[in-house]
């Protein structure tokens, strides 16, 4: 039964693809106002069938803002498009993925190569010019994914974006995705890599192994948001966020139990 379960979800997955990707082409094409309903709406169905549940814990800003999440898997992405209508920046590897790059690009995805110090300035300059335009922006700092049991420290390169904004409205949010429940019970440290997606893993295999693992819980908390002052530097405000991110993170965790 799991494997005819298995293979009607991925069939199913297949075609709302195949069904919304000229939509969104279209959409992206002529840069029309509703270019983050379809993913939200693609992401919410995605993590139906997946069988992850949602809790939402504070409130998402009303404003544009510059989201700041720790990151376990590819899945964070689903999660959190599904709550908000947000872009997210990507490492420069993910552009030259097959196919995954196309899906990424229509979700008008901001690749960065932290390597290079000029484009990592033009980068800085396109997440600018998307919050003035009041659009999220979403970034994960620890520059990788995790086994979903730690927080990395955060790489305040990425953080320059602070230095264009200064004096303008634009303020940062912290959010925290803790992996919380398997099947209805608190996840150990080793179901936690289930859905964890790190190192050297196969896409493919891993979603396949989601879809049949079980049901999972999974606790977003948005934070309070951070004023970006002339008197922080982006190390100050690197450590704010990775200081709420991980007090959050322990937090949700500690419910769990």
């Amino acid at each position: 039964m799991k494997l005819i379960k298995s293979l009607l979800i991925i069939i199913f997955l297949i075609l709302l693809t195949i069904i919304l990707l000229p939509i969104q082409s279209i959409i992206r094409l002529f840069n029309f106002s509703a270019s983050y309903t379809i993913p939200m709406f693609y992401h919410r169905i995605i993590l139906k069938l997946l069988s992850i549940k949602i809790k939402i814990v504070g409130t998402p800003s009303a404003d544009a803002s510059l989201i700041v999440s720790n990151h376990a898997s590819w899945i964070d992405i689903f999660i959190i498009s599904s709550i908000i209508h947000t872009s997210f920046v990507a490492k420069n590897d993910v552009s030259t993925w097959p196919f995954v790059s196309y899906l990424a690009k229509l979700q008008k995805t901001i690749f960065i190569d932290r390597n290079s110090p000029k484009k990592l300035t033009e980068t800085s300059d396109i997440i600018k010019n998307r919050l003035l335009n009041h659009e999220n922006v979403t970034i994960f700092p620890e520059g990788t994914s995790t086994d979903g049991n730690k927080i990395l420290p955060f790489k305040s390169s990425i953080f320059i974006i602070c230095e264009k904004i200064i004096g303008s409205e634009i303020k940062i949010q912290p959010i925290s995705i803790a992996y919380k429940k398997y099947n209805g019970l608190a996840m150990g440290r080793t179901q936690r890599q289930l859905i964890a997606w790190y190192g050297d893993m196969n896409l493919l295999s891993h979603l396949y192994g989601i879809i049949k693992a079980g049901i999972f819980d999974i606790e977003v908390t948005f934070h309070n948001k951070i004023d970006i002052s002339e008197n922080k530097t982006r190390k100050d405000i690197a450590k704010e966020c990775e200081s709420l991110v991980r007090q959050g993170f322990q937090k949700s965790l500690n419910r769990g139990v």
